[in-house]
């Protein structure tokens, strides 16, 4: 590379510059025939990605901005907003800025972040396929969205692996707006929707498989919660094992027979990482209080309270140095309770699943605590899902930082 580095690249003839003559004309064509819809929700949050290997962030940040999720975090001053540097919950930012994001990457972190994703690989999907779902989401207001992972190459441009967010359609020409957050490079631009199918195709040489185009809606009813996950994948596989294995492991040989002394084994098993997978945010006097007297109505709230409020707790165990050091502590462990993986209780008597399975049927939980389980299981379950692919080898390893 030169020493001066460089200034954008010229796009190929197979692409078309968004802001040229015959690109200005096909964007009016297209939102003649309806199918601009969604732009406009894209166009008002389309920025330029951050670091260069973080396209998939970057394309991440715009369309969860334009889905008008909340991330709960204070981004500037006293603004709520994602940027790049909220979607940690998968990857260490450090590997990302190093790596970039793989396709299944980048479903994890939608997932953490309160999107509902729906990820179509090129092998599992069809042209026509792809075609309608480009139309469906380009003639919706800006409810849904749709993101691409491609190969550059197949389009004539330069480098190989990128994402981007489909901001168009031209169902005349069969066109579609790539709306390419890597603007150092290259302008939004109009390319054939056959050609950028095909660039689903070569397989990425850290998963050994094709690429795919990712649909994504927001949680319906979504709001801010108090408690997040604060592990990314590396810190999940240590305590992974915990909920599969280990945890119902313990409980298959000491067989509890009541809630009482199943919440006991598993407190005197509690393991050192679980005190610091949440972290919570600040929010009103109110807010929190209406949410800690939801939790404290739950039935498993009062039986953790006993047995913590005991003197059997030794000053050094995890339990016991967690109550000395943080407020919260019966809510917090409840909340984990209720919100982690359920093959937890998998070895349990059957009656014991039973009555925790009602006390963790979301449906039935007081608000706030409701919108609460239901966000923390959707990330721990977008952890455990891209744990279990990784251990099954279904990529080629776990990056390293």
């Amino acid at each position: 590379m030169s020493a001066q580095g460089f200034y954008r690249r010229s796009l190929p003839d197979s692409a078309i510059a968004f802001s040229s003559v015959e690109g200005r004309q096909i964007f009016r064509e297209a939102l003649a025939f309806g199918g601009m819809e969604g732009y406009f929700a894209l166009a008002e949050q389309f920025h330029t990605q951050a670091e260069p290997a973080f396209c998939g962030l970057g394309s991440l940040v715009v369309v969860l901005n334009a889905l008008s999720i909340d991330p709960g975090r204070i981004w500037k001053g006293v603004w709520r907003w994602y940027g790049e540097e909220f979607l940690d919950c998968c990857l260490p930012l450090s590997v990302i800025k190093e790596n970039g994001i793989t396709f299944d990457e980048f479903v994890c972190i939608a997932r953490c972040n309160g999107a509902v994703v729906k990820p179509n690989r090129y092998k599992q999907s069809s042209l026509e396929n792809f075609r309608q779902a480009v139309q469906q989401v380009t003639a919706a207001p800006g409810d849904i969205h749709l993101v691409v992972s491609y190969s550059r190459k197949v389009l004539g441009q330069t480098g190989d692996g990128h994402f981007s967010p489909i901001g168009g359609y031209h169902p005349k020409r069969d066109l579609v707006l790539l709306l390419d957050v890597a603007r150092f490079k290259y302008p939004p631009h109009w390319v054939s929707l056959p050609l950028l199918w095909k660039a689903f195709e070569p397989v990425d040489p850290v998963t050994n498989q094709g690429r795919g185009y990712i649909l994504l809606q927001k949680i319906e009813g979504l709001q801010a919660t108090f408690f997040h996950i604060v592990f990314d994948l590396h810190q999940w596989r240590s305590i992974a094992p915990y909920f599969t294995e280990i945890l119902p492991d313990i409980l298959r040989k000491e067989q509890p027979d009541s809630i009482a002394s199943f919440v006991s084994t598993i407190l005197h098993h509690w393991p050192v990482e679980f005190a610091t997978m949440l972290h919570t945010s600040s929010e009103t006097a109110e807010t929190l209080e209406k949410l800690r007297a939801a939790i404290e109505l739950n039935s498993l709230f009062n039986i953790v309270r006993q047995y913590l409020s005991s003197d059997d707790w030794d000053a050094m165990s995890v339990v016991g140095k967690w109550r000395s050091q943080q407020s919260f502590v019966a809510e917090t462990i409840t909340v984990i309770l209720l919100s982690c993986p359920e093959t937890l209780y998998a070895t349990l008597k059957p009656d014991l699943r039973l009555w925790l399975s009602d006390v963790r049927y979301v449906e039935k939980l007081i608000s706030p605590l409701d919108i609460e389980i239901s966000r923390l299981r959707e990330k721990m379950s977008a952890l455990q899902d891209f744990y279990t692919l990784y251990s099954k080898g279904h990529q080629c390893k776990i990056h390293q930082s």
